[in-house]
C-alpha cells in the first residue's frame, strides 16, 4: 500500500505540473472557451489522490485559462461542481427557448453553443449569463453540502432575527459562489472592447440573479409541532426560477454603446463604461441582459452566423399582428395541425405486497408541425 500511495503521488504531482506548464497557446483566449469542460462531470477520466484532489486525466481541461486551473487546484472538489452547473445552465436554456425558432442548440467539442457567441446579440447575452449563473448556484449549493474543501455553509447569520424565529441551519454559501463565478468565469474575457464588456455585464446579471432571487426558509419548534420559535436560513433559487427571470430580461434586453460618447477627455474609467444605444432609455442597470448586435432571424441556413435554419422556405410578410406563435416559430412558411391518441398508464396504484396496478388512459394530443 505504501508503494502504490507514493506512486498515487508522483502521479498526482506530475499530472498538475503537466497541466500547469501547458502552453499558453492552449489556454483560454476567446469567450466561453471553458464551456469545453461541460461533460467532466461525467467523465471516467479522472482520478483522486488520499486527499480528494482531482487529478487532470480530462483533455477538455487544456481549455482552462491559467487562472482558472489554478482556482480548480485551490478548490478541491470545485471541478465537478462547475462543469455540473454547466450541464444544468445548457438544460435550462434549452427549456427556456424551446418554442423559439432559436432554441439553444448545443454541440460537441470546445465550440458548444457555436458560432451565435461570435455576435454580440441577444442570445449571446442570455447565454452568457444563464452559464454564469449555472456556475455560481452549483458552486453555492456544494459549499452547503460539503463537496467543496475550501468552503461550507455560510454561518455569518446567527442570532436573533425577530420577535419569534433566529438565524441557523445551514444557508447556502451563496457569497462564495458569486465570488468563484466571478474569479473563474470572468477570467475568460479578454480585451477592453464592446463585446468584453458585453460578456461581462451578463455574466455579473446572471450571478446577481442567483444572489437576488434567494429567499428565507424556516423550521418551526415549539411542543406538539407547535410554531412557537422558528429557525430559519437562506435558500438558493430553483435554477428553473433563474432561467425565468433571465427569459424575461432576454425579452427587454437592453442595447447599448460605449458611454464615452466620442469624447477625447474620457478617462479609461468611463471608456469602459456601457449606456443606452437610445438616448431615451434608462442605463442598463447590473440585473439587465445588455447586446449591441441585432440578431438573425434563425430562418435560413447561415455558416457563417451558425444557423441551420428552416429548409427552402422564405420568411413570410404578412402582417405582424396577422402571426400567430406558430407563423412566427415556422417563419411563415405555414403549420399544420393534426391530432394523436395516446394511450399511457394511469391511476397506479401499489398493493402490498408487491405489485402495482394501473388502468390505461386515452387521450388527445395536438400536435403543430411547420412545412
Amino acid at each position: 500500500h505504501g508503494a502504490l500511495g507514493a506512486a498515487a503521488g508522483w502521479v498526482s504531482a506530475t499530472l498538475w505540473l503537466a497541466l500547469a506548464a501547458l502552453p499558453a497557446a492552449l489556454a483560454a483566449n476567446s469567450s466561453g472557451r471553458w464551456w469545453g469542460i461541460v461533460n467532466v462531470a461525467s467523465s471516467t477520466n479522472l482520478l483522486t489522490d488520499s486527499k480528494s484532489l482531482q487529478l487532470v486525466l480530462e483533455p477538455s481541461l487544456q481549455l482552462l485559462s491559467r487562472k482558472q486551473r489554478r482556482l480548480i487546484r485551490q478548490n478541491p472538489g470545485i471541478l465537478h461542481s462547475v462543469s455540473g452547473g454547466l450541464q444544468s445552465a445548457v438544460r435550462e436554456c434549452k427549456w427556456q427557448f424551446r418554442n423559439r425558432r432559436w432554441n439553444c442548440p448545443t454541440a460537441t467539442g470546445p465550440h458548444l453553443f457555436g458560432k451565435i457567441v461570435n455576435r454580440g446579440c441577444r442570445e449571446t447575452a442570455f447565454i452568457f449569463a444563464i452559464t454564469s449563473a449555472g456556475v455560481t448556484h452549483s458552486v453555492a449549493r456544494s459549499c452547503s453540502e460539503g463537496s467543496i474543501e475550501s468552503c461550507t455553509c455560510d454561518y455569518r447569520r446567527r442570532g436573533p432575527g425577530g420577535p419569534d424565529w433566529h438565524w441557523g441551519g445551514c444557508s447556502d454559501n451563496i457569497d462564495f459562489g458569486r465570488l468563484f463565478g466571478r474569479e473563474f468565469v470572468d477570467s475568460g474575457e479578454k480585451g477592453r472592447d464592446l463585446r468584453f464588456l458585453m460578456n461581462l455585464h451578463n455574466n455579473e446579471a446572471g450571478r446577481t440573479t442567483v444572489f437576488s432571487e434567494m429567499r428565507q426558509e424556516c423550521k418551526c419548534h415549539g411542543m406538539s409541532g407547535s410554531c412557537t420559535v422558528r429557525t430559519c436560513w437562506m435558500r438558493l433559487p430553483t435554477l428553473r426560477a433563474v432561467g425565468d427571470v433571465l427569459r424575461d430580461r432576454f425579452d427587454g434586453a437592453s442595447r447599448v454603446l460605449y458611454g464615452n460618447r466620442g469624447s477625447n477627455r474620457a478617462s479609461r474609467a468611463e471608456l469602459l463604461r456601457l449606456e443606452p444605444e437610445d438616448p431615451a432609455h434608462k442605463p442598463p442597470s447590473p440585473h439587465d441582459l445588455v447586446y449591441f448586435e441585432k440578431s438573425p432571424n434563425f430562418c435560413t441556413y447561415s455558416g457563417r452566423l451558425g444557423t441551420a435554419g428552416y429548409g427552402r422556405g422564405a420568411p413570410a410578410t404578412a402582417p405582424r399582428q396577422r402571426w400567430t406563435a406558430c407563423e412566427l416559430l415556422c417563419c411563415g412558411r405555414g403549420h399544420r395541425t393534426r391530432t394523436q391518441r395516446v394511450t399511457e398508464r394511469c391511476n397506479c396504484t401499489f398493493h402490498w405486497c408487491c405489485h402495482v396496478s394501473c388502468r390505461n388512459c386515452t387521450h388527445t394530443r395536438v400536435l403543430h408541425e411547420c412545412l
